[in-house]
């Protein structure tokens, strides 16, 4: 029994429908349609429409598993203390996974008459590298007309340490009322 063999191939609109005048005509050396009989036209391009299709199924369900698996690497914790994973195909750098990670560290109303250093674990370790010092910034709970300032001291992979600065000369002229901070939050980007 002779079977035919499916070429993947699509053409809309064109499955030759068998007239009522068309001679039965099976697949034969010579016979009409390139050797294939007019009988087994509409078989031969339907078939070759399936494997078509079956083609492009199987494509795209490679691409669904690729993009499932690249949509998997964006992970994160949306806490006070959390972090956000974004893989990008770094142009110097190749595939790494970029890192934003930011927090909060509370003070509740402390008074904070000098420099005063606090030490901050990431919620996570960098892999690799933070790229920029990280950012700071204070909460006022209330100013004495000073200048309450939050900047970073160091930084490691996992973690950092932060001062509260207050200007010096206020301290020095007796001022009456000291800076009190409600805390200060910090950003870090790194990969």
């Amino acid at each position: 029994m002779a079977s035919l063999t499916d070429q993947p191939a699509f053409t809309a609109d064109e499955v030759y429908e068998i007239a009522a005048t068309d001679m039965v005509e099976g697949a034969a050396t010579g016979a009409s349609f390139s050797g294939l009989g007019i009988s087994n036209q509409p078989h031969q391009q339907l078939a070759n429409r399936s494997a078509f299709l079956k083609q492009r199924q199987d494509t795209n369900i490679t691409n669904i598993g690729a993009l499932q698996a690249f949509v998997a690497k964006f992970t994160g914790s949306l806490q006070t203390d959390g972090y956000l994973k974004i893989p990008i195909a770094d142009v110097g750098r190749g595939a790494v996974v970029a890192i934003i990670q930011w927090g909060w560290y509370p003070l509740s109303g402390q008074v904070i008459n000098g420099d005063s250093q606090f030490t901050v674990s990431w919620p996570i370790t960098f892999p690799n590298a933070i790229l920029l010092p990280p950012l700071a910034t204070n909460f006022y709970k209330r100013t004495g007309g000073g200048n309450l300032v939050a900047s970073v001291v160091s930084y490691s992979n996992s973690g950092g340490v932060f001062v509260l600065d207050v200007a010096g000369t206020l301290i020095t002229s007796g001022q009456l009322q000291p800076e009190i901070s409600n805390g200060f939050s910090w950003l870090a980007i790194g990969f």
